[in-house]
């Protein structure tokens, strides 16, 4: 039975809830926080970092700089095991921080 989520649900990466192949190490940051189960306003919070600056970088006007930090990040989650992402997400409803 998978462990509930907190945000959204959460899949193991490949495909979604509908059988559709999630978007990893693609240029859809958007998509693949989506494809999470992260909520933008968890994510900012996860990540220490403002909602206007995250969704500059979802939509592709931030800084390279900034584009790679979330890329990095991003890479980071998809890597975590759903036990792990839960762990952290629960981190992150109660105020703190991806670690």
């Amino acid at each position: 039975m998978p462990a509930p989520s907190l945000g959204g649900p959460i899949f193991a990466l490949g495909t979604d809830k509908h059988g559709m192949p999630l978007r990893g190490h693609s240029a859809d940051l958007r998509g693949r926080r989506h494809d999470l189960g992260i909520g933008v306003r968890d994510m900012a919070t996860g990540l220490g970092i403002g909602l206007a600056r995250l969704l500059s970088m979802e939509d592709g006007t931030a800084s390279e700089e900034d584009k790679i930090f979330y890329r990095t990040w991003l890479s980071r989650i998809e890597g975590w095991s759903a036990g792990e992402r839960n762990i952290e997400m629960q981190r992150v409803s109660g105020g703190g921080r991806f670690r």
